[in-house]
């Protein structure tokens, strides 16, 4: 397989409670989180983990980190980072993803990026995938009341400090929108789909405004691929959004920055027959991506973390301790989690999925959105 990203999972706990979340945010995640601090206590066990994987010094490329809200333990992954850059000579992308709404947020993002400086002139990208799913009745709907000023005001003060990105980093800021099933109807006319690209414009025109090279900012359209059940009535109104998209782009003239705004109309590629090609059928574990969580387990998704539950049922029951309750486990869950015998069969089964035109790819792809 083409390997070149590794997956570390800086925390398991969360500061929201989003409606769509497919985390389920129960006091079992404060026990993962207290094994993932543990693992993260010894740099060597992860460094030494990714290295049997990625075996020559060419091989690692980039490194993810995911979890429940990755910057508040952060600092976790600085010493695992540090000798990855001092063995991996090719390595130079990082991203995270986060919902940036807290207080401590933006000093820990410039401790993160101070953690690069001191390699130049070996350079680095940090792409940072910000949660924010559009203005204030949308946001604040699934994510909780007050959090999109929370974000903005973080915004801002990112963009105040933006002069202090070290000469060697340049940062790439993806804004994510998510569309629940029930904030999806807000968007039922032009001018309110209007409305809502141009929230976002606001914010790509300040990045632009500082004009400055080693900062950069995405034009976002929303996902609606959330794990709640929808109905035909659903299906026909998400149409009808489509639909108002299109119109809007071929009249033209109402955005500074938008000539798409079609959601998932990336995925269409124009060919002789009518396709449809979903470009993350899967986590990317498998195919390029390798998760690494405690005792040498091997996680299969963004959120395979959550089950460290089944896996240490045992430790957890034997731990007077532990805040983990025993009816939390639940062996029905999706595993998201292997063992390093199992891994190899995921990943030959992944390489299926991964060729083109394969018709594993096509079911999977269904399978996999109707999950979400």
């Amino acid at each position: 397989m083409g390997r070149t990203t590794a997956v570390l999972y800086s925390t398991a706990v969360c500061n929201l409670d989003c409606t769509y979340c497919y985390i389920n945010k129960n006091k079992g995640l404060k026990a993962i989180d207290r094994l993932l601090a543990d693992s993260f206590a010894d740099p060597d066990y992860y460094f030494g983990f990714i290295r049997d994987y990625f075996p020559h010094k060419g091989d690692l490329q980039k490194l993810e980190v995911w979890g429940a809200e990755t910057f508040l333990h952060m600092e976790r992954v600085h010493p695992v980072l540090h000798k990855l850059i001092g063995h991996y000579p090719f390595f130079r992308s990082f991203f995270a993803s986060t919902n940036f709404s807290y207080p401590e947020w933006t000093d820990k993002v410039f401790d993160l990026l101070g953690q690069f400086a001191g390699y130049a002139p070996r350079r680095f990208d940090v792409t940072l995938q910000l949660s924010l799913d559009g203005p204030k009745e949308i946001t604040d709907s699934t994510r909780g009341t007050g959090v999109t000023e929370k974000c903005l005001e973080n915004f801002g003060r990112l963009l105040s400090r933006a002069r202090e990105i070290p000469g060697n980093v340049s940062v790439f800021l993806a804004f994510k929108p998510t569309l629940s099933v029930d904030s999806m109807y807000r968007l039922d006319t032009k001018e309110k789909i209007i409305e809502y690209y141009r929230f976002f414009e606001e914010l790509i025109q300040k990045v632009r405004n500082l004009n400055l090279p080693n900062l950069s900012v995405n034009h976002p359209v929303p996902n609606i691929g959330v794990p709640a059940p929808a109905g035909k009535k659903d299906g026909e109104f998400f149409a009808g959004l489509v639909k108002n998209c299109r119109k809007l782009e071929r009249e033209g003239g109402h955005f500074r920055f938008y000539r798409e705004i079609t959601p998932f109309a990336t995925n269409i590629r124009p060919k002789d027959e009518a396709t449809y090609n979903y470009p993350c059928f899967n986590c990317g574990t498998g195919s390029t991506n390798v998760g690494f969580l405690p005792n040498r387990i091997i996680s299969s998704c963004h959120n395979g973390f959550v089950d460290v539950l089944e896996d240490y049922e045992e430790n957890f029951l034997e731990n007077p301790d532990s805040s983990i309750d025993p009816k939390l486990f639940q062996p029905t869950h999706n595993k998201f989690t292997h063992t390093e015998k199992d891994y190899p069969a995921y990943e030959r089964q992944i390489s299926h999925y991964n060729a083109a035109g394969s018709m594993c790819r096509i079911a999977h792809t269904f399978c996999w959105s109707g999950r979400k």
